[in-house]
């Protein structure tokens, strides 16, 4: 028999549901007063403005990195110097982790350097800022250059390094893959800010409710970033670099190495077509792009040593106990490397192919993919050469 609720606990029962949607509405509107009274000026950042780090890392973590090392970033919330009207040419490098260099000195991390080369040439004085940050793929260099670079109205020139995590999106994400990025971009894109963007501004309608997309009110979007922080907990990037130290383990203790990859033709397609609107967004704004390959340290030969530095390639879970092995990530990446080519060249755009020339050894990378002090001035040298001999460094 059922039991029927008493008038006093239906009471009780509407006073709960009326006090947490009361709750819920105070809320939702008291976030959005607090971040349009904290919202700085309008402006999107990569990075918290004048932000310092320094990292010491455990010796023998990182094989070619000397500590301690410092991370710092300008008021704009970009790696580098502060952009004055000094500097005569300037350059926006713009990647993932790659391109961050995390824990590498500031004046060792490839985009530095470049900038200290490009400068011992005698020719106009240039500034390269640098807004790599690990994790971010093709869809949040897409953000950066819709939302940042309008705020550097005075780039000369955009260089990506780009692939390894586009790659590595498709190979987690497997068949929960979303290759329609673009066609779906209404979904994507307060996601893929999130992302790509530490701090970014208020305006009117950031926030809505809508069915189905809780995350886009303000109580909504702080649940999300709260539940992706926790999940993300065993990622953070500590200090002394012991996160590799335990990602290693992982892999090393994997119960199952996998040699061949899943179809990558629809990670592929997008790939592609990411980079012809980047291109597009680039030219649209008179603006000199360049894209660099991503070298790697996979190998068909490498020595045991090597490969316990690897740790990148998990399969749907790091917790999941299967890896792809360094075979496949290889052929991963080449095919990669070989659309942005492919691209560059339909486009007549310009490519360094930086994968083809960097040593897949420790005297360049500490793992996978991340450059070593050696490795990120070599990569510095190669960029600064090529342009050397191109407008406007050859003119002088």
């Amino acid at each position: 028999m059922k039991r029927i609720l008493s008038r006093e606990s239906l009471i009780r029962l509407l006073l709960v549901v009326v006090g947490i949607v009361a709750a819920l509405v105070v809320g939702e509107f008291g976030l959005r007063a607090y971040y349009a009274l904290s919202d700085r000026d309008g402006k999107y950042y990569v990075w918290p403005p004048n932000m310092q780090k320094v990292f010491r890392p455990t010796p023998g973590t990182m094989p070619g990195v000397g500590g301690p090392t410092v991370f710092r970033v300008n008021s704009d919330g970009i790696r580098g110097d502060e952009l004055t009207d000094d500097f005569e040419y300037r350059i926006l490098a713009v990647g993932g982790s790659t391109t961050e260099c995390l824990f590498l000195d500031q004046e060792v991390s490839w985009s530095f350097a470049l900038q200290k080369e490009l400068n011992n040439l005698k020719g106009p004085k240039v500034w390269v800022g640098n807004a790599g940050k690990a994790g971010l793929s093709t869809r949040e260099h897409f953000m950066h250059m819709k939302y940042l670079l309008p705020q550097f109205p005075k780039v000369d020139a955009v260089v990506i390094l780009a692939g390894f995590n586009d790659l590595i999106r498709r190979l987690i994400e497997d068949e929960k893959y979303d290759p329609l990025f673009l066609q779906h971009y209404d979904y994507w894109e307060p996601r893929l800010i999130r992302g790509a963007f530490s701090e970014t501004p208020y305006y009117k309608g950031k926030y809505r409710f809508r069915t189905g997309y809780y995350d886009e009110s303000a109580v909504g979007s702080l649940v999300v970033r709260l539940k992706y922080l926790y999940s993300r907990r065993n990622l953070v990037q500590d200090e002394a670099g012991n996160i590799f130290v335990n990602f290693r383990n992982l892999r090393k203790n994997a119960k199952e190495f996998v040699d061949d990859l899943p179809d990558l033709s629809s990670g592929l397609e997008e790939y592609e077509t990411n980079l012809g609107r980047i291109i597009d967004m680039a030219q649209a704004r008179s603006i000199r792009i360049i894209f660099i390959t991503q070298p790697t340290m996979y190998r068909p030969d490498m020595t045991q040593e090597e490969k316990a530095l690897l740790w990148c390639g998990w399969i749907e879970s790091i917790k999941s106990g299967r890896y792809y092995s360094e075979k496949a990530l290889a052929a991963g990446i080449k095919k990669y490397n070989g659309t942005l080519l492919r691209v560059c060249r339909a486009r007549e755009v310009e490519c360094i192919d930086l994968a083809a020339v960097i040593p897949k050894n420790t005297t360049a990378f500490y793992d996978d993919v991340h450059f070593n002090d050696r490795g990120s001035l070599m990569t510095a040298e190669i960029i600064a050469q090529y342009l050397r001999h191109k407008e406007p460094f050859n003119k002088r």
